[in-house]
């Protein structure tokens, strides 16, 4: 079975008579529908066509990023999707572990009985801390 020629649009042929070009304008997708249609297809075969060139088209693109020439594009995609979702994982899992609202509310109330419980066991250890807070304080809003 032979394959159909690519159809020739203003712009290619606009391209041939002045001489090559870097970059030529692609056929809009109702000329394509058009070549296909001359070919003898009907206007729903004709668009699945299309779809199916741009759906090629895109997979070369795709595989042309990929490692190696006969790297699958669909198994680097996987691969990369992978990868995403793996860190994805790890992302979640580290924001799971990471204490709540209520759990740091908890933690700073039993913080604050145990300095408290401290303070009045061992009223010097607390003064000589307050001291070093206030001269941290202090020399960091002295600071412009």
């Amino acid at each position: 079975m032979e394959k159909p020629k690519t159809p020739e649009t203003a712009a290619t042929l606009e391209s041939k008579e002045k001489g090559p070009q870097k970059m030529r304008k692609p056929p809009t997708p109702e000329e394509l529908i058009s070549y296909y249609e001359s070919q003898g297809m009907d206007s729903k075969a004709a668009s699945i066509k299309v779809i199916q060139d741009l759906q090629g088209i895109l997979l070369r693109a795709i595989g042309s990023n990929a490692r190696g020439k006969t790297a699958n594009p669909m198994a680097e995609m996987s691969r990369k999707l992978d990868t995403v979702n793996t860190r994805l994982a790890i992302l979640e899992m580290k924001l799971d572990t990471k204490p709540g609202y209520l759990d740091s509310l908890t933690i700073g109330v039993a913080a604050g009985a145990t300095l408290k419980g401290i303070g009045s066991v061992f009223p010097h250890v607390v003064g000589a801390f307050g001291q070093i807070w206030n001269a941290v304080r202090s020399s960091s809003n002295a600071r412009p």
